[in-house]
């Protein structure tokens, strides 16, 4: 079954919250990548879990929405030219922060699972968690202000995982800040 996505990004992301993974992905599959630069400041990110075992519904609430975790509670990414970063949400004594980090490079090029056009943030030019297990995320355009993303990492045999299912930017919702701590997530040459 194919189902049609509101062009209007407010009513289509409701949708497609509404959405198994697999269809998300074949979705994914069909859209087309974003220009290089067109995805510029804060979007909120979602993680659609339509669908999915309690089993890994209850993995994404511990590695994602966790506000006292080492990273937090997973708000969105950001994106500037040839950058982006992740943005979280972790509790505090006075309330909440906003911690940017997670950084990686954008680029438009080759998807590494289909092969066609997508936009690539590759975290391993960093030093943060992602860049060093090899993540890559895949950007495509649903429609304007709506986007979908799916992750691989390497394997030991030089392949990577198989991307199944999808997250969701929205945006923007606010304008590009920059990492908190630029530095911190800098390679060692």
């Amino acid at each position: 079954m194919t189902t049609r996505i509101d062009p209007c990004a407010a009513v289509g992301l409701q949708q497609l919250l509404a959405t198994t993974q697999s269809e998300l992905f074949r979705m994914w599959t069909s859209s087309p990548a974003p220009d290089q630069g067109e995805l510029d400041g804060e979007y909120a990110g979602f993680l659609p879990i339509h669908g999915l075992a309690d089993d890994m519904v209850q993995a994404l609430v511990r590695s994602m929405y966790q506000e006292r975790s080492r990273n937090g509670y997973w708000i969105g990414k950001a994106y500037s030219a040839d950058e982006g970063y992740n943005v979280f949400r972790t509790a505090t004594d006075d309330g909440y922060a906003f911690p940017r980090a997670g950084r990686f490079t954008t680029r438009i090029g080759t998807s590494l699972i289909d092969g066609r056009p997508a936009l690539l943030m590759d975290y391993t030019a960093f030093n943060n968690g992602p860049g060093r297990s090899g993540l890559v995320d895949e950007i495509r355009r649903l429609s304007p202000g709506l986007y979908l993303g799916a992750a691989t990492h390497p394997k030991p045999d030089g392949t990577r995982t198989e991307a199944n299912g999808c997250f969701l930017l929205n945006g923007p919702i606010g304008p590009w800040q920059g990492a908190d701590d630029p530095a911190r997530e800098l390679r060692q040459a």
